[in-house]
């Protein structure tokens, strides 16, 4: 991938392409060596919360995209499913007794589907039902699909945050060469507003009180990917201005905190970055990927086990 702005570029490229990305390079303020597996994808795992992640941006960034990405899981108790054939044995066997097919007792799944064929091939089994809809899109549990919808119309509601989300890009991915290590960097952007210079970036949590979402900021990293986000857009000559947090609530009534970073905050983001991508381009060339150290030292009671 070339160095430059990239709108509309599909998110399995984008994770999957080259150039170091901010999720990968905090990992070394761990270790290098946790850092070295991610790169490596020996620490990337599809969770439940990364996949609603996912789905709760694009139901905030990109609502006109949200109805055909994503749907509810059937119902077998919705009325339009009342002649679907469960695909349980006990259900299968039941079904050709009351259609009078002899023989059953001892089929299998597949052979019990075939004797109600032949008979009534008309029939729909639960588990083709589930195919048609897994195939036409991305499934969520009605919860999540409650969710999503909450999240969604608490932003509509919202009057900055509705208009935060106006007249800007969702996921753009920029890609940019470091002047120092000449590493290629890589970062995508939740919102970007070009006429602002201000990027956006959507966070769902359980509390967005200032106090509760300033610490979700420095134990998440929050600050040095924002940092690092605002250098990849200067370095394409894109206006960078400034970063906010839309912290959003996953729990009714899905209240939004409305977050700025600070100057000091950013730049404690940067300062942190560039320490650990001149770590990175070191250990790039060396080969050495150094875990925790090696050495048995003291651990001390830490400062609030004291004052207890």
């Amino acid at each position: 991938m070339k160095p430059g702005i990239y709108d509309n570029l599909p998110e399995m490229n984008y994770h999957g392409g080259a150039g170091l990305s901010a999720s990968t390079l905090v990992e070394m303020g761990r270790s290098p060596a946790h850092c070295k597996a991610k790169l490596d994808g020996l620490r990337e795992k599809r969770t439940r919360a990364l996949d609603l992640g996912q789905a709760l941006h694009c139901a905030v960034l990109e609502p006109e995209r949200f109805p055909t990405a994503y749907i509810e899981a059937p119902n077998p108790l919705d009325p339009q499913y009342a002649g679907v054939i469960p695909v349980a044995d006990v259900k299968l066997k039941e079904h050709c007794k009351a259609l009078g097919i002899t023989g059953y007792s001892k089929l299998k799944k597949d052979d019990l589907k075939q004797a109600i064929l032949e008979v009534a091939p008309d029939t729909r089994f639960w588990d083709e039902v589930v195919a048609e809809v897994e195939a036409a899109a991305t499934v969520l549990s009605e919860n999540d699909m409650d969710l999503c919808r909450g999240v969604m119309a608490s932003v509509q509601n919202h009057d900055k945050a509705s208009k935060a989300f106006s007249k800007g890009v969702a996921e753009r991915s920029i890609y940019w060469e470091d002047a120092e290590t000449g590493l290629l960097c890589r970062g995508r952007m939740d919102y970007y507003r070009e006429d602002l210079g201000i990027i956006f970036d959507l966070k769902s949590c359980l509390d967005a009180r200032y106090s509760k979402f300033q610490k979700d900021i420095l134990n998440y990293h929050y600050h040095q990917k924002a940092s690092w986000y605002l250098d990849g857009c200067r370095a394409l000559g894109l206006p960078a201005n400034g970063f906010a947090w839309l912290a959003i609530e996953k729990d009714q009534p899905y209240a939004i905190g409305l977050y700025m970073a600070s100057d000091e905050m950013l730049q404690l983001g940067r300062s942190e970055m560039r320490l650990m991508l001149t770590q990175f381009a070191d250990c790039q060339r060396s080969g050495i990927w150094p875990g925790y150290p090696d050495e048995f030292c003291t651990i001390e009671l830490p400062e609030w086990a004291r004052a207890a």
